[in-house]
């Protein structure tokens, strides 16, 4: 697993764990925070893609 992957699923289920369990975030952060996750695993996923061909 790429380590961009890796940090992506942290970073996204330490936002959820933080909005739910600590502090209600703002809207704001919260869809900034989820889109780096989401950008994180996407060029994870590429990166490992293109190193495996």
């Amino acid at each position: 697993m790429n380590i961009l992957i890796v940090i992506g699923l942290v970073l996204a289920g330490g936002t959820i764990a933080c909005d739910h369990l600590i502090h209600e975030l703002p809207q704001r952060l919260a869809i900034v925070l989820y889109s780096a996750a989401v950008i994180l695993v996407v060029l994870g996923m590429i990166i490992r893609r293109k190193t495996n061909e």
